[in-house]
Formats: C-alpha cells, sequence, structure tokens
C-alpha cells in the first residue's frame, strides 16, 4: 500500500497546475456519466487503482492513467492517457513466475466521447464512447507482452431530486488482441460489462453513493470467466479540483475453484480506486 500511496502522491504533484475554469466531475471512479466538458475545456485526471487479493500467495498490483482531456464543442470531447503498471507476486496457484516490477510504461490509450442526450434537458442523459489503445504488459501477471484494444461505451444518466440524486449506467464491450513478443499469433478475447452507480449529495461539494459492475470475458463465442464488484463511493468536489475514491469488492465470480464462489485466478478479491480531476 505504501508504494500505492507514494506513486498516487506523485503523480498528483506531476498535474497539480493552477486552474481557472469549471469542468463535469466524475461522481464514481468506474462508471462515467453522459455529460461532457464545455466547449474549449480542458481537464487532467490522475487515476490511481490498487489491486490486491488472490486465491494463494500473495498479490499486490497498482495501475496508473494519467489523462488529459479536452472539449472542442459542448457535445463532443477527446482525451489522451498515458499507463504505467507496478505488480508484486509469489507464491500464486496456479503457478506463474514470481513478479516484482515497478512502475513500468504500460502503453496508450486515446479516446472519444459524444454526447447524444442531456440528463438536464432530455428525460435521460444519452452519450456514446469510443477508445482504441495499447499495452505492454499483462494487467494479470505483468508479463511482457503486445497488448490492442477496442472498447465501445453506451453512457447513461438521470438526474432527480433537483439534480441531489444522480444515476449512471453503461454498457461496455471491449475487444483484445494479445501476443508474445516475437510471436506470429494473435489471441482475441471480448469482455462485455455492465455498470452503475447511484450517488447524492449530501454536503456542499459532497456526494456519497455505490457503484456495481459486472465484467464477462467471452473467447471463440464462449464465456470463459466473470465477477461481479461493488461497493461505497465518496467524491468531493473544490472550486477548482475534484476527488473520488472507491472501494470495490468481488462478491462473485466463475469460474470460482480456488475459492468456490469467486473467481480469484482472473480477478483480485477488492480494488480501491482514486481519482483527482484539475480544471485548466
Amino acid at each position: 500500500m505504501s508504494r500505492f500511496i507514494l506513486g498516487a502522491s506523485l503523480a498528483a504533484l506531476a498535474i497539480s497546475v493552477p486552474t481557472a475554469a469549471h469542468a463535469d466531475e466524475n461522481l464514481f471512479a468506474y462508471s462515467y456519466g453522459s455529460e461532457t466538458l464545455p466547449a474549449g475545456g480542458t481537464e487532467a485526471y490522475l487515476w490511481a487503482t490498487d489491486r490486491r487479493g488472490k486465491g494463494s500467495g500473495n498479490y499486490n498490483a497498482q495501475d496508473y492513467k494519467l489523462e488529459l482531456e479536452h472539449s472542442f464543442t459542448n457535445r463532443l470531447q477527446a482525451s489522451l492517457y498515458v499507463n504505467f503498471l507496478s505488480i508484486h507476486a509469489n507464491r500464486l496457484d496456479p503457478v506463474i513466475e514470481d513478479i516484482d516490477r515497478n512502475f513500468a510504461w504500460n502503453g496508450m490509450q486515446a479516446s472519444v466521447k459524444y454526447a447524444i442526450l442531456s440528463p438536464y434537458k432530455d428525460p435521460i442523459g444519452l452519450a456514446v464512447y469510443l477508445e482504441p489503445g495499447f499495452a505492454r504488459y499483462s494487467s494479470k501477471d505483468g508479463e511482457r507482452e503486445e497488448q490492442r484494444s477496442l472498447e465501445a461505451k453506451i453512457l447513461l444518466q438521470k438526474n432527480f431530486a433537483g439534480d441531489r440524486i444522480i444515476w449512471v449506467g453503461n454498457l461496455t464491450g471491449e475487444q483484445e488482441w494479445e501476443r508474445e513478443i516475437g510471436g506470429d499469433e494473435w489471441q482475441k478475447e471480448l469482455e462485455l460489462e455492465a455498470s452503475t452507480g447511484l450517488g447524492m449529495r449530501v454536503g456542499p461539494g459532497l456526494h456519497l453513493g455505490a457503484e456495481g459492475r459486472y465484467s464477462s470475458v467471452y473467447v471463440d463465442g464462449d464465456r470463459d470467466k466473470c465477477a461481479i464488484f461493488a461497493g461505497p463511493t465518496i467524491h468531493y468536489a473544490a472550486k477548482k479540483w475534484w476527488g473520488t475514491l472507491s472501494y470495490q469488492h468481488q462478491l462473485d465470480g466463475n469460474p470460482g475453484a480456488l475459492s468456490n464462489s469467486r473467481n480469484l485466478d482472473s480477478y483480485t478479491n477488492r480494488e480501491i480506486r482514486l481519482k483527482i480531476g484539475y480544471n485548466f
């Protein structure tokens, strides 16, 4: 955990610059709202995720993202992500080599988000999202590999009670291609995810809520693995910055041979994610 805190602090310091404009906030750590930044708005983000717990041995991994986001119109925005990864693991079963990898560059992503309906002007907010990317390491075991991905999302948002209560729902499909370094054959898998979050404003700038997600992976058309996560979320917004902290615990998974009811081979027991946003 000390490595996670140190890495998050250094990354936050790297993007902590004076800000001059308001922007939309991420009330949830995994689920996206349908809103976009106002035209001409720019925002910098830090994402830091700590993943821990397998069916055996010791496992802890940290994922970091630095994101720069800009809105070209009131409906259209684009982002660029730079990713880093740390993984430390030993005595895992099924047996894999022990890993001790510190803060390695793990590729980049770019995204485009287009808002179709507004949660303030229309019965429900609706946006679409597309994100191509590449990675250099496996997020599961830290092994060096080539990875390409294309992710698409449908984003829904509904505000209630004078915007004091906000619900979001996301449907995500991600096609992934992986191969060993120097290899000729690409392996394909499709990940489908449904996530949702419900948050309430309980004080000036303060939201409390809960978030859940179901992830499933398909290989050659058959479901290979899945897991369900859920947990609390807290969000605080000041004048020029905001922060969101989420805890996600694996409630169920398949196949669950190592833990009977959870998949602690492909997924972890729990995740903690911190997101911080700064407006320019």
